[in-house]
């Protein structure tokens, strides 16, 4: 039969055995040379630069720092869209591969997955989870030290029905950040690293109109010596809230470790409104940057 639509048009299961084939002369057609050729010029098949005994440790570190969450070894793949359908990005910034799948770039989004699963068949479950994941990114990583295309990443999650008064939102909050200082406070003792003078940036917009002042008076109790500043909220990626979290290091320069967001993708998944996701993450790799400079 003559099939002229595009593969795009096609059903995953009509498009994959063309696409294999296609995969399959690509590969046959390639040399040794052209192995180490890619190898050269394309970061995304280089090994990290952190010593991975050193990353080992540091994912240990980060999994005893959140006992509170149960921790999950994910899968090196996730469901197709699991990043552009869940939260509003480009499934450019992905690998996809012909199998209906996609190489997790952000574990945060497959969290939600697994907690929107969990909170069909329970609606009124509260879901923590927690990963320590290597990440593939196919876009540009910013600029700076640190900075590569797969990486590894720390990702904490809350799911759950959400409380009066932003309850749940403010006690995922919290229990994220304090999870993720743990982390640092231990690397710091284990290391020798330098992390002083800790900061929290809250960022909100009108769809929480009283959660910053609620946030920030949690965080003044939970953590009274971490400084605590307000702004604008002008990402859509977020559902109201951001919290960034970060430390000054050895050289006196401010370090982002933390990105937290409310978000409305387990509502979405699961069909209820009154299901709550909060996640977090930070990049592992930037740990070693508070190492003091020889």
């Amino acid at each position: 039969m003559d099939d002229r639509r595009s593969l795009g048009e096609r059903s995953p299961s009509e498009a994959r055995a063309e696409l294999l084939a296609a995969a399959r002369a690509f590969a046959a057609r390639r040399r040794p040379a052209d192995l180490l050729a890619q190898w050269a010029d394309d970061p995304s098949v280089r090994p990290s630069h952190v010593d991975q005994r050193r990353s080992t440790r540091l994912d240990a570190m980060a999994l005893d720092a959140a006992s509170e969450y149960e921790a999950l070894l994910l899968s090196p793949v996730a469901p197709l869209g699991a990043s552009s359908v869940v939260a509003p990005t480009s499934q450019d910034r992905t690998l996809t591969t012909m199998r209906t799948t996609e190489v997790v770039s952000d574990p945060s989004n497959v969290l939600a997955v697994v907690a929107a699963s969990r909170l069909r068949r329970e609606p009124r479950a509260s879901v923590r989870l927690c990963t320590a994941h290597q990440v593939l990114r196919m876009q540009a990583p910013p600029p700076g030290r640190g900075y590569t295309k797969h990486f590894r990443m720390f990702a904490l999650a809350d799911a759950g029905r959400g409380l009066p008064s932003d309850g749940f939102e403010v006690a995922a909050v919290i229990r994220q950040l304090g999870a993720h200082r743990r982390l640092v406070d231990a690397a710091v003792a284990e290391f020798g690293w330098i992390a002083d003078r800790p900061t929290i940036v809250v960022r909100t917009d009108d769809r929480y109109p009283a959660l910053a002042e609620r946030l920030g008076s949690a965080l003044a109790e939970a953590m009274p010596e971490v400084a605590v500043r307000t702004e604008a909220l002008s990402s859509g990626y977020y559902a109201g809230l951001r919290v960034g979290f970060g430390v000054h290091g050895p050289v006196g320069a401010h370090l982002g470790l933390v990105d937290l967001g409310v978000h409305d993708w387990v509502a979405r998944l699961t069909g209820d409104d009154r299901q709550r996701f909060v996640a977090s993450a930070m990049g592992i790799q930037l740990l070693p940057l508070l190492a003091p400079e020889r």
